[in-house]
């Protein structure tokens, strides 16, 4: 009895072992049918949300993300705006630009990127930008977050 049970134990072990690496080689085909089939994202805190506006130059574009309040419950009195440009090795050394993330048609800052020293400069035109949150390098571009108040809070 004790050798049925080694040899039961054995097989389990030989059969479970092909199901353990199939799934952790094809962990990312997994990740992205969970994502696709309970509708779950990323979070906007993470990712700076969608972007709502592009703007096209000739080399590079920026893209002006949806502002981002997100709290566990409700919103929060104060988030951030992310503004991107890209893609990273076409945007100039020097960035200077208006922005405007509520869409208005009014800008509510400037934005002033330099990409070698990796600081921002931001001049505000509203009263509900609050400063520069940040400054990234990305995969695919170069993100300053931009912190603001919330107009509904």
């Amino acid at each position: 009895m004790s050798k049925l049970k080694a040899i039961l134990g054995y097989a389990a072990a030989a059969l479970g072992l092909p199901i353990v690496l199939a799934t952790f080689m094809a962990q990312g085909f997994w990740m992205q049918s969970l994502v696709s089939v309970t509708g779950w994202r990323i979070s906007p805190w993470f990712t700076g949300d969608t972007v709502a506006r592009t703007v096209s130059h000739d080399d590079y574009e920026t893209r002006i993300h949806k502002p981002v309040f997100l709290a566990l419950i409700g919103e929060r009195p104060q988030g951030f705006v992310q503004v991107d440009f890209a893609p990273p090795g076409y945007v100039p050394a020097q960035v200077a630009e208006d922005i405007d993330y509520d869409g208005d048609g009014q800008p509510d800052f400037r934005l002033e990127l330099d990409t070698q020293t990796r600081q921002a400069q931001l001049t505000p035109y509203s009263a509900a930008v609050i400063g520069v949150q940040g400054v990234f390098r990305l995969k695919d571009a170069w993100a300053v977050r931009v912190g603001v108040k919330n107009s509904e809070s």
